[in-house]
């Protein structure tokens, strides 16, 4: 496997990091570009990419604004939704440009989740979309100690919102989950305008869901204490596409990618690719 990484030019000229990893030896397998969950960042790609590149496929993420190497001078700040869907148009012309011009499915867990979501909608002639654990409510369980209004947000839109989710709730790996308790890089905070934004973009989402024509496979972990589970079946019913399929994973926590038993889940995302590529 081969990693690479660079910038490209975002939405309104933003300089955004990126990375990929590719097959030792060439391959005409789609490209998958992967978006990562909400505090997290491109690096936590790297997991899935040893079991797909080992299968032929290429797969391209970055960070999202306000993540790791995109944080421009507030962690966590995300200034429009709207930036971000714009980026990710973008950075699809750039995955094309660096891997070729081969069919390109959308993949993303939590924050990611709902991005890919969300462009799916707007993007009927998507090849495909996988997401995990889909951000499409918060469950219960995870508080802000603020929630603010979009008004609050826009009388403060640089205010913060500290967050940090209990490790034990993301996966039962034991080595993964110390590999995230050291992670330096992990954001902990969002500001008022990133919480308004994720609010609307959610709610975008389920009001839409219905305009959802593409293929999808909506992957949800059965014990998930992060997000609103009843929010990702009721959003995968609403779904117009001919072409959805929805697979739960009993006692699985929130993050599929990283859980004990995430071979099942790989192996499970490659059947489906391979039926559609």
């Amino acid at each position: 496997m081969k990693n690479q990484k660079g910038f490209f030019e975002g939405r309104e000229t933003r300089k955004l990091f990126y990375q990929y990893w590719t097959p030792d030896s060439h391959s005409e397998k789609p490209h998958l570009v992967i978006l990562h969950g909400l505090g997290m960042h491109s690096h936590r790609i790297e997991v899935i990419a040893k079991f797909f590149t080992e299968k032929g496929y290429s797969l391209f993420s970055f960070d999202v604004r306000g993540h790791w190497m995109n944080i421009r001078e507030i962690p966590g700040h995300i200034e429009t939704m709207d930036h971000v869907q714009k980026d990710l148009i973008l950075f699809l012309d750039v995955v094309l440009k660096e891997g070729g011009k081969k069919p390109i499915f959308l993949a993303g867990h939590d924050l990611g989740g709902l991005i890919c979501l969300n462009y799916a909608i707007s993007h009927p002639g998507l090849r495909g979309v996988i997401v995990s654990s889909p951000l499409l409510g918060f469950n219960s369980d995870i508080s802000f100690k603020t929630m603010p209004s979009s008004i609050a947000a826009k009388l403060n839109p640089l205010k913060i919102i500290e967050f940090e989710i209990d490790k034990n709730k993301l996966t039962s790996d034991i080595k993964i989950l110390r590999n995230y308790i050291a992670d330096k890089h992990k954001t902990t905070q969002i500001t008022y305008t990133t919480y308004s934004e994720i609010q609307s973009s959610m709610k975008r989402a389920m009001k839409k869901a219905s305009d959802l024509t593409c293929p999808v496979l909506i992957m949800q972990a059965g014990n998930d204490k992060v997000i609103d589970k009843k929010k990702t079946i009721n959003f995968f019913y609403n779904i117009k596409s001919q072409d959805k399929t929805y697979k739960e994973y009993p006692g699985f926590l929130h993050d599929l990618w990283h859980e004990k038993g995430r071979a099942l889940v790989f192996r499970d995302m490659y059947v489906w690719l391979e039926k559609h590529i």
